[in-house]
Formats: C-alpha cells, sequence, structure tokens
C-alpha cells in the first residue's frame, strides 16, 4: 500500500485515502447528488479561465496573507464544514482541526460533527467558523448558537440549501441511506481493520452538539430546514452579533437580500454536488454575486477547488478566499491528522508557486487581468 510520504498531489492522498476505507464510507465521501453532474463540473468549469502570468516581476518576496469577515488569514484558503468526520478516520473533526492549525487556515465545523463545539474549541485557538443548520429546530439551534460564542467562534455560517434529503444513488447501493449497511459494505468494513480500531477506540459514533446518534437525525433532520426564511436569517445574523456568513447561496438575486439584511459573508456552494445536481458551478457565478452585492460583502467559493491555480482564478474574479472540503477529508482518511495536513500543505504550496510564476507578489495583486476566458469558452 502507498504511503503518505509518497503522496505528492491530491490524487494521490485521494488514492491512498480510497484504499484506507471501507466501500461504502468511500462511496459516501467521494459521491454527489443525481447523476452526479455537478461533481464533474465544478472542476471542469475552472477550465474556462486560463492564466496570464507577467515577466521580469521580482518575486523573492511573495505575502500571501488576506483578510476575510474581519479574520486574518495566512493564505485564502479555509476547511469547509464537513459532518461526522470519524467516518473517516479515529481523529475525526480534531485531527482536521489541528491541521487547520499547523497550516495557518480557518477551521470551520460543523452542526453535525462527531466531536462537540467545546473540544474542537480546546483543540484549535485559532480562528475558527461554526456552522449552523436549523435541522434540529428553532430553540436548539441557537443554543448552538450560544455555545460557540461561548467557546471563541470568530464567525458564525448559515448554511441554507439543504431544504430536502438529497438524492445519493450510491448510498443506496452501500445501505448507507437506510442507516444500515448491505453484505459487500460489511465485507469491505471487516477488511479494513485499522479503519475499525480508528472508530471504535473514540467511543460511539454520535452527533456530538446534540448528543444523538445519526440515526435519530432522521426523525428531525429536514423537518425544521423547510421552515427557513429571511426574517429567521436576519433574527440569527442579530442574535450572532458577529462575523455572519450564508453558505450555499447560487442566484444572485438571494445574494442581494443577504446583503440588506447585514451579512458579512456569501460562501457560494452546491454542496460539493452532493444537494441538488443540475446546478450551476460557483466560480461561474463569482462575477454576478460580486456586482449583486456592490462587492461590499465578502464572496468565498466552496466546491471543486483542488489546485492553488484554482484558488488564483476564484480570486482573480473577484471571490476573497475559497473553502475545500473533499481535499482535507481525502487527507483525514488517509493518514489523520497528518493526511490532512499534508493535503492542506500541497495546495498552500502550489498557490505560492503558481503566483511566482505568474509575477505576484501578495494576493491584492490578483485582478481580473490575472487571467482571460480560455478560446471558445463564451
Amino acid at each position: 500500500m502507498p504511503r503518505l510520504k509518497h503522496c505528492y498531489t491530491q490524487k494521490d492522498i485521494e488514492a491512498l485515502a480510497r484504499k484506507r476505507l471501507p466501500w461504502g464510507m468511500w462511496e459516501f465521501l467521494y459521491g454527489g447528488a443525481d447523476d452526479e453532474w455537478c461533481l464533474t463540473n465544478n472542476r471542469r468549469a475552472f477550465e474556462h479561465y486560463e492564466l496570464m502570468p507577467r515577466a521580469c516581476v521580482d518575486v523573492s518576496n511573495i505575502d500571501l496573507t488576506t483578510s476575510v469577515m474581519g479574520m486574518d488569514l495566512e493564505w485564502p484558503v479555509m476547511l469547509s464544514p464537513t459532518g461526522m468526520n470519524r467516518m473517516y478516520h479515529g481523529s475525526g473533526e480534531i485531527g482536521a482541526a489541528r491541521a487547520a492549525l499547523k497550516t495557518g487556515t480557518v477551521y470551520s465545523l460543523s452542526t453535525y460533527s462527531s466531536y462537540s463545539i467545546e473540544q474542537v474549541a480546546e483543540t484549535n485557538p485559532g480562528n475558527k467558523i461554526f456552522q449552523l443548520f436549523i435541522n434540529p429546530g428553532i430553540e436548539r439551534s441557537f443554543e448552538l448558537i450560544d455555545r460557540a460564542k461561548i467557546s471563541g467562534y470568530q464567525a458564525l455560517c448559515l448554511t441554507v440549501d439543504t431544504t430536502a434529503s438529497p438524492n445519493k444513488e450510491r448510498d443506496y447501493k452501500t445501505g448507507i441511506a437506510f442507516g444500515g449497511v448491505t453484505p459487500k459494505s460489511l465485507l469491505s468494513i471487516l477488511a479494513h481493520p485499522r479503519w475499525i480500531y480508528g472508530l471504535v477506540t473514540g467511543g460511539s459514533l454520535q452527533l456530538a452538539n446534540l448528543g444523538i446518534s445519526p440515526l435519530e437525525a432522521d426523525k428531525f433532520q429536514w423537518k425544521h430546514a423547510t421552515q427557513l426564511n429571511w426574517e429567521l436569517v436576519k433574527k440569527i445574523r442579530d442574535h450572532w452579533q458577529g462575523p455572519f456568513a450564508l453558505k450555499g447561496l447560487l442566484n444572485p438575486e438571494d445574494a442581494i437580500t443577504a446583503r440588506q439584511i447585514g451579512v458579512d459573508g456569501i460562501i457560494i456552494s452546491n454542496h460539493g454536488g452532493r444537494q441538488m445536481d443540475g446546478v450551476p458551478a460557483p466560480v461561474s457565478l463569482i462575477r454576478e454575486f460580486v456586482d449583486a452585492t456592490n462587492n461590499e460583502v465578502d464572496i468565498i467559493i466552496d466546491s471543486g477547488i483542488r489546485r492553488g491555480s484554482d484558488v488564483i482564478k476564484a480570486l482573480a474574479l473577484g471571490a476573497k478566499a475559497c473553502m475545500i472540503g473533499r481535499p482535507y477529508l481525502y487527507g483525514l482518511a488517509a493518514a489523520g491528522e497528518a493526511g490532512a495536513t499534508k493535503a492542506i500543505d500541497i495546495l498552500k504550496a502550489e498557490l505560492l508557486r503558481d503566483m511566482t510564476l505568474l509575477g505576484l507578489t501578495a494576493i491584492n495583486d490578483i485582478s481580473p487581468q490575472t487571467i482571460r476566458t480560455g478560446p471558445n469558452q463564451g
């Protein structure tokens, strides 16, 4: 089996993760909704843009620092909130949060995490975002907000694109969609003793912030999400009283409303192709969102980031920063905290190298002139 030290690219780490995860867990992590068109289009959309290097620029010193929603970042990439990380490695969100701290980035904790708000805060004293689903209920959601505030999370992110259960057909085949496993899934689990050991040594798998098992979440998971409206968004924003972002917007008309109610950040996201198929790739919407918000809201892109060049393209289109989900989860699955750190470091090194080759000495040097639309791309 390949080892982490032999992983030089995100694809190498992805391949190692696939070997170390049981089949059902891999399918759950990798897969998307319906025909998985979005899954491939999120990547393909970056091919529409070409990079335009400038020559004879002194690039002996490169400054990657930036600021997003009042948080200072060592570089313009943050970790997206992802649920139930212990399904991929026993260290779960703890390992991912430590990797974020080591690599100078912001960690985002999901409502549906397998380690609690408080546990992750103790692990990572740096900049952190708490991501909120209102699925557990309105009253309980405000309790979670208060816990995040007390624990020192700098920003709150409300996810708005989970009003219905996604149709992830891979999960029906593995049995995960039914809260169980098929015989094939069970055999694959038994063939991965390292994964089993990591899972069982951490105790029972729970939604730690809610104190219930993942199966119990089905009782409320989609009921309250259908009640989300702009009035409630404003109440959440006012209750938090700190940097506040909405995650999952894809229509610039919604961005106008978000700006009007005082949102600080908008995370353009199609949930990594995991929620609704057939919607636009976030990178293709950046310019429209910047225009819709009069450049008064920090625009962040999530879904499809795999290369340092992707980050540059997104920033050239007007994004303030990017978020990654699967890349650090692949690293976590491959080798825990060390694997997540390696995946993030690869991306950071690519960004630094690409900035150097493009003749860019600071993040603020990235502009619309850094890219152009490729031939026959419209």
